[in-house]
C-alpha cells in the first residue's frame, strides 16, 4: 500500500485518542503522517500534553492518504469541525474511495463534513445528538459503514485503532498487533 494514515491534530485534542491509532497503525507497518491544523508543529492536548507533529495540514493533499483519523476530544473536535480545510480534506479522501474514522466527539467534524448522512455510527454518549444527519446510532465500540468508521471514546481507542487496521491490511495484522500489544492477553484474562 503506498498511502499514507493522516491523523489531525487540532489544540484541545484527546490524546489517547489521537495517539493509539498513530501506534497501533505503525506497529501493523502503516506509514502515519501526524498533521498539525495550526501554525505551530506543537500541538497542545485537552490535558495539556504537547505532541509534535510531523507535518502541516498546508502541506498535505488527499491523493496520498487511504485514511484521515478524527480524535476527539474537547475543544479540539469542535476546532477540527470549524476548520474547512480539515473538512475539505476528509470530503476529499472519502471520494477518492478512501476511509474517515472518528471517535468520542469527532464524529462532530464527519458530520461537518457531510459524510455521516444516513450511516450507522456511534460516539460518545450524548454527542450523537448533534449528528442530526446519522442514520441508525449504535452502542456498539466500533461501527463501521462503507468507508466510514466511528468509535465511543477513549477506552474504546484500542479496539478503533484495530478496526482501522482491519480496514486497511486485513486481519492478520489486527491479530499481530493485539499480540504485540498484549492484548489477546488482557482479553484471555477477562474471559475468565
Amino acid at each position: 500500500m503506498d498511502k499514507r494514515v493522516c491523523v489531525l491534530l487540532a489544540p484541545g485534542y484527546e490524546e489517547v485518542e489521537a495517539l493509539t491509532p498513530v501506534d497501533y497503525l505503525r506497529r501493523a507497518g502503516l506509514v502515519v503522517d501526524v498533521v498539525s491544523t495550526t501554525e505551530d508543529i506543537a500541538v497542545e492536548s485537552s490535558h495539556k500534553v504537547i505532541v509534535q507533529a510531523d507535518t502541516f495540514l498546508d502541506d498535505i493533499q488527499a491523493k496520498d492518504y487511504a485514511l484521515v483519523v478524527i480524535p476527539g476530544g474537547l475543544p479540539g473536535a469542535p476546532n477540527l469541525a470549524a476548520n474547512p480545510k480539515v473538512i475539505d480534506l476528509l470530503q476529499a479522501v472519502y471520494e477518492q474511495g478512501d476511509y474517515v474514522a472518528a471517535l468520542c466527539a469527532g464524529p462532530i467534524v464527519l458530520e461537518k463534513a457531510g459524510l455521516l448522512k444516513g450511516r450507522a455510527c456511534t460516539c460518545f454518549p450524548g454527542v450523537e445528538d448533534k449528528l442530526e444527519s446519522k442514520g441508525t446510532f449504535k452502542t456498539d465500540t466500533v461501527v463501521r459503514d462503507d468507508r466510514v468508521i466511528t468509535s465511543r471514546g477513549a477506552g474504546a481507542a484500542g479496539y478503533f485503532s484495530l478496526a482501522l487496521i482491519e480496514a486497511l491490511v486485513g486481519p492478520e495484522k489486527v491479530a499481530e498487533v493485539k499480540k504485540a500489544v498484549v492484548m489477546d492477553i488482557v482479553e484471555d484474562n477477562l474471559r475468565g
